[in-house]
């Protein structure tokens, strides 16, 4: 499925060049790399954090149009899932770039891991509650005295139960199906707005969705792009076109999302056209938001990095030691 840059024969390659062709200039500039001038492309990999989707649109945007060959990348994409650690896989040098949350990116680091953030997809996590009411959860204290589904070990769940105080919630295990909530109307789900929320809409159930970043203030940062600290030393030249690549993966996906979810769709059958394009909707003001709007794609600050680590080390998943700085670098986006 990978479409390879050099179909064309050298004889073409050097008359376009000797020709001082506006296109080859102007792709020059905005490439990283001068595939003109180049031998061979860059063999890469990069890992998501699940099956192909929506969420991972302008990845797979650069690679069906051809844009990470443009910055000299012969990129492999492979799907993540339940039993897939993307930040394992990095560390071990299994693959080169990796998809995890902000927070995830902390807790490696705890863990002696030296991965980092080099960019983000969305400014707005997209996890959220999902309840049988028209009138969306307004604060933690919503939960209380409720049932309240939760996949195992989610950090944003330990911060909220040891920082808000709750009292009489019921804790059950999320297995991923919706039917034990959907036949408790008195029950909370977690889930993200583009899968779960597309899931009760097909379904016709009356709900609201209410973003943990709005109900609690606990927004890291979603669907980073990671790598090591090794890498990133050893191959500056690579982030930096892997990063500038994939910006512009997602500005076209941006404008083109129907056509990128062909592509994701045949990849990932079991996820229908129609609901790769709700999660792209959905997703869209959660990805673009006023700070990318001030600072560019991929954007992260200083501010959003330590308010999160604060968060963790106040629901004891992080010691006051660990040095936030050296878990991201703006050094690629800006």
């Amino acid at each position: 499925m990978k479409k390879r840059l050099w179909s064309m024969s050298l004889v073409f390659c050097a008359f376009l060049a000797a020709c001082g062709s506006d296109d080859s200039a102007e792709k020059s500039e905005s490439s990283g790399t001068n595939t003109a001038e180049a031998e061979e492309l860059v063999e890469v990999k990069q890992v998501t954090n699940w099956f192909a989707e929506a969420e991972h649109g302008g990845q797979y945007a650069a690679v069906d149009e051809g844009i990470y060959e443009e910055y000299g990348l012969d990129m492999t994409i492979e799907p993540g899932g339940p039993q897939v650690s993307g930040i394992q896989l990095v560390a071990a040098g299994s693959a080169d770039f990796a998809m995890a949350h902000a927070d995830e990116v902390l807790l490696a680091r705890e863990q002696g891991i030296p991965v980092v953030a080099i960019s983000t997809i969305f400014q707005t996590n997209p996890i959220a509650f999902m309840s049988h009411t028209e009138e969306p959860l307004k604060s933690a204290k919503d939960l209380n005295n409720r049932k309240v589904y939760i996949l195992p070990g989610q950090p944003f769940w330990d911060y909220i139960k040891n920082t808000q105080n709750l009292e009489g919630v019921t804790e059950l295990a999320y297995t991923g199906s919706l039917a034990t909530f959907l036949n408790d109307t008195e029950s909370i789900n977690q889930g993200y707005v583009t899968n779960e929320g597309y899931v009760l809409k097909q379904e016709g159930i009356t709900f609201s969705k209410a973003l943990i970043a709005d109900m609690s203030g606990y927004n890291p940062y979603a669907n980073m792009l990671i790598t090591t600290e090794d890498y990133i030393k050893e191959n500056p030249e690579i982030v930096q076109d892997y990063i500038d690549a994939s910006k512009k993966g997602w500005d076209f996906f941006k404008e083109n999302y129907e056509k990128t979810n062909e592509y994701i769709n045949s990849l990932n059958p079991d996820y229908t056209m129609d609901m790769l394009n709700y999660a792209a909707e959905q997703s869209q003001p959660l990805i673009w938001t006023e700070e990318t709007d001030k600072n560019g794609f991929g954007y992260m600050s200083e501010e959003r990095w330590e308010t999160l680590k604060n968060q963790l080390v106040e629901a004891g998943l992080i010691s006051e030691s660990l040095d936030v700085s050296k878990a991201y670098t703006t050094e690629f986006i800006d």
